[in-house]
């Protein structure tokens, strides 16, 4: 990973902010923040790319910390969970995590690149309609496909992800 653990925290300080929420920790707000830090460098120095991607591995991290931390700071206590909660909480992790793993591909991309990446690979938009709506011509909109297209699999390649 070519990132600092000062950019890394910048992009991970929300989640563990979430997680201490989602766990019914805010109580103990600060402690349980500084555990989820600790737990996030750990993860930082501990995280291995063969064996798969970092937001997970870090998300999975943070989060075994932070229980643990709550088991041994209420022996006494019982955290009710409903299955509707722990649902809702998967649901949003997912796509904030998604996120992260999208952040990773386009950040080599340029500006155009985004942009056809986000219209119409993720949207489903027509190169027609994005070529009307940037006021460009259609075979402009088909470059900017044809080089994210080759961009995409020199970082895929550099993932271990499958060809896109």
């Amino acid at each position: 990973m070519n990132e600092t653990y000062e950019m890394v925290l910048t992009r991970f300080e929300n989640l563990i902010k979430k997680l201490i929420k989602d766990y019914g920790l805010s109580s103990d707000f600060d402690e349980m923040q500084q555990i989820g830090r600790i737990a996030l460098w750990e993860a930082y120095t501990k995280y291995d790319p063969v064996k798969g991607h970092f937001p997970p591995y870090a998300k999975q991290y943070i989060s075994g910390r932070l229980l643990q931390a709550a088991k041994k700071s209420a022996q006494h206590q019982h955290v009710v969970c409903s299955e509707a909660i722990l649902q809702t909480t998967h649901h949003y992790e997912v796509q904030y995590l998604e996120e992260l793993l999208l952040q990773e591909y386009v950040n080599g991309l340029s500006k155009r690149e985004r942009l056809f990446v986000e219209c119409v690979i993720l949207q489903g938009e027509p190169q027609t309609v994005l070529a009307e709506k940037e006021g460009v011509s259609y075979q402009t909109v088909r470059s900017w496909r044809k080089t994210a297209l080759a961009k995409l699999r020199i970082i895929a390649g550099k993932m271990n992800h499958p060809k896109v």
